[in-house]
């Protein structure tokens, strides 16, 4: 990425009933995003999830941030996973960033962030520390976590959820690639923990550490409401994402798997992925082998007479491989193969 890439916001809203106050934390977070000065195209994609009334009624009370929203409203409503996919799908930008219509940006974040994706055309994700602050605005605490791709592995496992959701700024072709946020219930009220268990598998992620978020604390947050139901599928994430044992092999393994096929590490996570969720079958270089295997421990990787050229499972027709030696393998579950 070398020019200031376009970010779509994605804001999702449902006020159950014309509550005012709601509609000023709802300003000051459309303000806290207008603050931050950004010169590249910005726009926040306020997706309505079905209020009882149009949200958009409120614009004349949004202050001067309301320029930078695009309005959409969902027929019914549909819960966070539903509005931010609907999102998802209507945003066109290189990169998508989140924010809670009662949470804030604090100054410089968004340039911070971009200049990561500026330095690292491998980064397919970034987000920052946080400030917690209670209903009056009053600082609780700060959580700065690790800003390494190691250490964010590890974070994952040892500590939770590695990025405050509000602060990511992250590749829309990753969104995509992944199929954006899961509707399982078995992960219903930790979807963003979810995603993150599959995209840190397989893209490159990164940190700032430093609190440019602010996220404020309340009885009726979901983390605050359905906090038995949300460990409980974390836990779940947890344990699926450490038994694979990826913390110290990833940041080698995907660099050296790009290598052998002499693409961008997206395209690379991209195959890897697809290996592992679809079982697939590919036809890559043989010295690509090595990497996939150490990527893909649950994943029987097996030869087989022929398959589909990698290229054409990335979708990257134009790569060269003339003269390289290939090798045709298929992914199955561990205990499936012939």
């Amino acid at each position: 990425m070398t020019e200031l890439p376009s970010i779509t916001v994605l804001l999702p809203v449902f006020l159950r009933s014309k509550s005012m106050d709601q509609v000023r934390l709802l300003r000051e977070a459309l303000t806290s995003v207008a603050d931050q000065s950004y010169p590249g195209k910005l726009e926040v994609l306020l997706v309505d999830d079905g209020s009882p009334f149009p949200v958009q009624e409120f614009a004349s009370d949004l202050g001067a941030a309301e320029s930078l929203v695009r309005w959409m409203r969902l027929d019914r409503n549909q819960g966070i996973v539903g509005a931010l996919n609907a999102g998802l799908s209507a945003s066109k930008s290189d990169l998508i960033a989140r924010l809670d219509a009662d949470d804030r940006w604090l100054d410089g974040k968004l340039a911070a962030q971009v200049a990561q994706f500026l330095e690292d055309g491998d980064l397919s994700i970034s987000a920052t520390g946080m400030v917690r602050v209670d209903t009056s605005g009053k600082e609780i605490d700060r959580h700065i976590r690790p800003g390494d791709w190691a250490g964010i592995l590890r974070f994952f496992i040892e500590g939770g959820c590695p990025f405050p959701h509000g602060s990511v700024v992250a590749d829309r072709r990753v969104y995509r690639v992944l199929g954006g946020y899961p509707w399982s219930g078995v992960v219903r009220h930790c979807e963003d923990y979810a995603l993150w268990g599959t995209w840190l598998r397989f893209f490159k992620p990164a940190m700032v550490e430093k609190a440019y978020y602010s996220y404020r604390v309340s009885d009726t947050s979901v983390s605050a409401e359905f906090a038995r139901q949300q460990a409980e599928a974390s836990q779940r994430v947890r344990r699926r994402f450490e038994r694979v044992e990826l913390t110290t092999v990833l940041p080698k393994m995907l660099p050296s798997l790009a290598e052998a096929l002499g693409c961008s590490m997206f395209e690379a996570g991209v195959l890897a992925y697809r290996l592992w969720h679809f079982r697939a079958s590919a036809t890559v270089p043989e010295a690509a082998v090595g990497p996939l295997v150490a990527i893909l421990p649950d994943r029987a990787l097996t030869r087989v007479a022929s398959a589909p050229a990698w290229r054409t499972v990335v979708g990257s027709p134009n790569v060269e491989t003339s003269g390289i030696r290939q090798v045709s393998l298929r992914a199955d579950s561990l205990g499936e193969t012939a």
